[in-house]
């Protein structure tokens, strides 16, 4: 195991943001991972688990070790299918579509790895992970016990889990239940434009080309352009509250969801005008709203700087606090 110190994280982020890691490591393997939070401990140093950083902002240099997540594997038992946490999450979804299981479709193009998805319950177009997890293992830092977790015992809920708000846990392998039957979610009209537009039937492949499309023309690649993607949570009303705000905001974009209604933040943010919307080297994607650019060079300040005014305009406009989407690191924001 090679840990070293100082290391640069601008080009292991994808909203490159310049921040030094005190040590660093990649690890391939449970037992590297073992060895590298052992290392850790004897230090007294804080861990920090990182995937394909397409969901956390790096606010400044993080003290302790940042441990890599590389470890690859992908096995298959009936239509159970267990993936290593170091897997990227997009090959994922083609290869079980490819191989005739329906349950990932919908989650297709998210960047980042299997293992980071858990941690944000990732989800897109009416389905999330939690829809298909079946359990996952994890390894306790402070402790180094290895320990297997139930879909109940993750604490899933919208953009959130256990492991979102404990750090304790480093996730290296998930189980999903998948299936054989077509049970495809094609709620959302964009999915079913696509689908008629180029004749195609119901089936895992043909919704994972249709969100693939989608995502494809409203989300900036952050390999060429960097970003996390949606920087804001999609903010959750109450019943009432939320057709009071459509009385007077008629065009008001919103949708079933448990607890109440799911309002669009992209449609928000849309309203103020903050499209195009500059502070230094960060920008609000024109392609879509909840996209934060970084235009090359951008600093941390510049970046709060322009999340404080437009959280501050949806605020005074109509008094929702929209909450930040990605982990922050090293404090919360």
């Amino acid at each position: 195991m090679n840990i070293h110190q100082n290391v640069s994280l601008a080009d292991k982020n994808t909203l490159r943001l310049d921040a030094r890691a005190e040590w660093y490591c990649e690890a391939f393997t449970v037992e590297a991972l073992l060895e590298a939070a052992e290392f850790a401990l004897n230090r007294k140093l804080k861990v920090i688990s990182l995937g394909e950083g397409s969901n956390i902002v790096l606010a400044g240099n993080l003290a302790g070790l940042v441990i890599k997540n590389r470890i690859p594997g992908v096995n298959r038992d009936a239509e159970v299918v267990h993936v290593a946490g170091g897997e990227n999450w997009h090959s994922l979804v083609r290869s079980t579509v490819s191989s005739g299981l329906f349950g990932l479709e919908n989650l297709a193009l998210i960047p980042g790895t299997v293992g980071a998805a858990p941690v944000q319950n990732i989800g897109a177009y009416g389905v999330e992970l939690g829809d298909t997890l079946l359990s996952l293992k994890a390894i306790h830092l402070p402790t180094l016990e290895q320990k297997t977790f139930s879909k109940a015992e993750c604490e899933l809920a919208y953009r959130d889990s256990l492991f979102k708000r404990n750090d304790e846990w480093l996730i290296t392998h998930v189980s999903l239940a998948l299936s054989k039957v077509s049970e495809c979610v094609t709620t959302y009209p964009g999915i079913v434009s696509y689908l008629k537009e180029h004749r195609l039937g119901i089936s895992g492949e043909s919704i994972a080309k249709a969100v693939t499309h989608i995502r494809a023309g409203k989300l900036p690649d952050p390999l060429r352009i960097p970003n996390v993607g949606s920087f804001f949570k999609n903010p959750v009303l109450e019943t009432e509250r939320a057709e009071a705000l459509a009385k007077v905001f008629p065009d008001l974009v919103q949708h079933e969801a448990t607890g109440g209604k799911k309002l669009s933040a992209a449609w928000l943010i849309d309203q103020m005008g903050l499209k195009g919307f500059r502070v230094g080297q960060f920008v609000v994607s024109n392609q879509h709203a909840l996209v934060i650019i970084n235009e090359g060079g951008g600093t941390q300040g510049e970046l709060f700087e322009l999340v404080g005014v437009v959280k501050q305009k949806v605020k005074y406009t109509f008094g929702i606090d929209l909450e930040i989407e990605p982990r922050i690191y090293p404090d919360g924001f």
